[in-house]
């Protein structure tokens, strides 16, 4: 009886130690699957952030920068402000993208307007050379950061380059008419896409490497002079007195041109009143002198005498 239980107790034990056994492989193998697939997302996740981090340094070493700067210049000499600023650019490297000039020379008030593209690391070279053309009068600087535009337009575009890649594994091995056709209309959406982006690189690669600059150029008279001294401005007022004095000069006789017309006649109504004035004047002399002897006094008779007594 007793070695009848002893064998039960025996047999379950195993068959429970079995079970644990049987569990514990099971527990292991969904532990090492779980394990397996959770470690695929991580790597994907480093893997991402890494990339992040790569565009972010590259990001953070080479920013994307377009420069654009205004220079305003005053000058007495306009061809020879005009023949520096050409030269300058030409120097540095850079080119003009356009120009125009407006006015007259004989009356001394020409500009001009030019927009050159310099390089970027010739700016400040090219702003320093402008002020020897002339007085600078206004001057301004601005930069515009586009380098997550540009990292974005990267990142977009090297996925495009790879959808291109699998478009064009998947048209090789196409049977079908209808996958064929369709795979094409997409392979040309990709491509109008990459082309559209390349072209947009291009354009920001160009606008980074050259900065754009808007020169204009006033000829003066005389150059306005920036904080100036006493003695200075003694000397503008001097200068600016007798020019006052010459204009007032020329525009009374530019006055007195306009109204010769009507003094030329108020003279020939003057002329023609002092004529008549004058053979008046000489009538009234010949009838006072015709009758001047008439009115004269006759000499006395005897019977006027008075009477005296006869001695």
């Amino acid at each position: 009886m007793k070695h009848r239980m002893l064998t039960r107790v025996l047999t379950t034990a195993a068959a429970m130690l079995l079970l644990f056994s049987l569990a514990g492989c099971g527990a292991s193998n969904g532990t090492a699957a779980s394990t397996g697939a959770a470690v695929a997302p991580q790597q994907s996740y480093d893997a991402a952030t890494t990339a992040e981090a790569g565009l972010t340094d590259t990001a953070t070493q080479d920013r994307k920068l377009i420069t654009n700067a205004e220079v305003d210049l005053e000058t007495t000499d306009f061809e020879a402000a005009m023949a520096q600023i050409e030269q300058q650019v030409t120097a540095l490297g850079g080119y003009l993208a356009s120009n125009s000039r407006s006015g007259e020379a004989s009356a001394g008030s020409r500009n001009a307007r030019y927009e050159a593209r310099i390089p970027a690391d010739s700016l400040s070279q090219f702003l320093a050379g402008a002020e020897k053309a002339g007085t600078v009068v206004y001057t301004n600087q601005s930069t515009v950061d586009v380098t997550n535009q540009y990292v974005d337009n990267e990142a977009h575009l090297n996925s495009l380059k790879a959808q291109e890649a699998r478009l064009l594994e998947l048209m090789a091995s196409a049977e079908k008419l209808e996958d064929i056709i369709a795979l094409e209309d997409k392979l040309t959406d990709v491509r109008y896409q990459i082309d559209s982006l390349t072209g947009q690189q291009k354009l920001y690669d160009n606008q980074v490497a050259y900065a754009t600059v808007t020169v204009s150029v006033q000829e003066v008279k005389s150059e306005t002079v920036l904080s100036p001294s006493f003695g200075q401005r003694i000397v503008k007022a001097l200068s600016g007195s007798v020019e006052n004095a010459v204009k007032f000069a020329q525009n009374l006789v530019i006055f007195l041109i306009y109204l010769l017309p009507f003094l030329l006649v108020l003279a020939l109504v003057a002329a023609v009143v002092l004529l008549l004035s004058a053979r008046a004047r000489r009538r009234r002399k010949l009838r006072s002198a015709a009758e001047a002897p008439a009115q004269m006094p006759q000499p006395p008779t005897d019977s006027d005498k008075p009477q005296g007594t006869n001695v």
